[in-house]
């Protein structure tokens, strides 16, 4: 059903392109864009998931079959096109598939929670960050006020002082006997326990497919400003717009996610018909890549369960 939905939305916004009155200068990018660069973003955008299946893969500490960690990554990436919340949609389905296999519902969560905070919060903060204050000090090229350099890399430090302060208190209040949601909670700071130990073990291929994951993601769309003839950002403003219009696909509803990174883009100094064009063209090629390979790992579902219930085994 949902898949359904993204396709009907997909059509709605095609249609709309081609037959509005006023929208000539958008339908022009489309009909002059480059297929060289589109494959060229797409290629790029399953680097990314396929980066997030070795963060995936190493958050689980190899206990997990690479065939059967590959599979629930993929999934979980095809998961994420249909409910937008984030990147946790696809997470929570890895998450239940794991637990209905065997899997104590304690290990499969608090493994979701370190993967989705390296994978995901991680590495957007420390591009917020360094873009904000590369911007702002002038070494990364960009252009943008002290306001939205600056502040961005202000609040973005905080935040992650804040959270590294709350997965400390979550990990020493974490107990397994209790029951409800202090039990959940319990799983949450295991969670951060995990997070912080295997960020102190600064294992490369994690740190490289959690980088992999959120760096090739905005090559794609820097290259989908390429495929309709247009320069985009410069890399520090834009990868500012990205990061934070990212705040967009939180929120479960179709035209999110591209609202936020247009207006971002908008706000960082893109002009209005090469940053939708290149919003529009970026979000169908990070729709369709994920759920071809979505439908790849879907398949081998059914071969999970056994190998499922080793690792129940290894890791409880």
């Amino acid at each position: 059903m949902r898949a359904a939905r993204v396709v009907g939305f997909g059509a709605v916004v095609v249609l709309v392109i081609a037959i509005v009155p006023g929208l000539g200068a958008l339908r022009s990018r489309f009909e002059h864009a480059s297929a060289g660069w589109i494959v060229v973003a797409a290629l790029l955008e399953a680097g990314s998931v396929l980066s997030f299946a070795v963060a995936f893969h190493r958050t689980f500490e190899r206990r997990l079959p690479t065939r059967t960690s590959v599979s629930l990554a993929l999934t979980a990436q095809g998961v994420n096109v249909l409910i937008p919340a984030g990147g946790t949609g696809g997470l929570a389905v890895a998450g239940t598939v794991m637990a209905r296999a065997g899997v104590p519902a304690g290990i499969a969560v608090s493994r979701m929670v370190a993967l989705f905070l390296i994978s995901g919060v991680v590495p957007n903060i420390t591009l917020i960050v360094l873009a904000g204050l590369g911007v702002g000090s002038g070494v990364v090229p960009g252009d943008a006020s002290a306001a939205a350099s600056w502040l961005p890399a202000g609040i973005a430090a905080v935040l992650t002082g804040a959270v590294w302060s709350l997965a400390g208190r979550l990990e020493r209040r974490a107990r397994p006997e209790r029951s409800g949601w202090r039990r959940w909670l319990g799983h949450v700071g295991d969670g951060a326990s995990w997070t912080r130990e295997l960020l102190r073990r600064h294992d490369p291929l994690l740190l490289a497919g959690a980088l992999g994951f959120v760096l090739l993601d905005l090559a794609a769309l820097a290259i989908a400003f390429h495929a309709i003839g247009s320069r985009g950002l410069p890399v520090g403003t834009l990868a500012l717009a990205y990061t934070l219009g990212q705040a967009g696909s939180v929120i479960p509803l179709p035209g999110t996610t591209e609202g936020g990174l247009i207006g971002f883009l908008l706000l960082y100094g893109a002009h209005l018909v090469p940053a939708t064009s290149a919003v529009l063209l970026y979000r169908a090629v990070q729709t369709l890549v994920p759920l071809s390979l979505g439908s790849i790992g879907m398949a081998a579902l059914r071969n999970l369960a056994p190998a499922l219930g080793d690792v129940e085994e290894t890791v409880a």
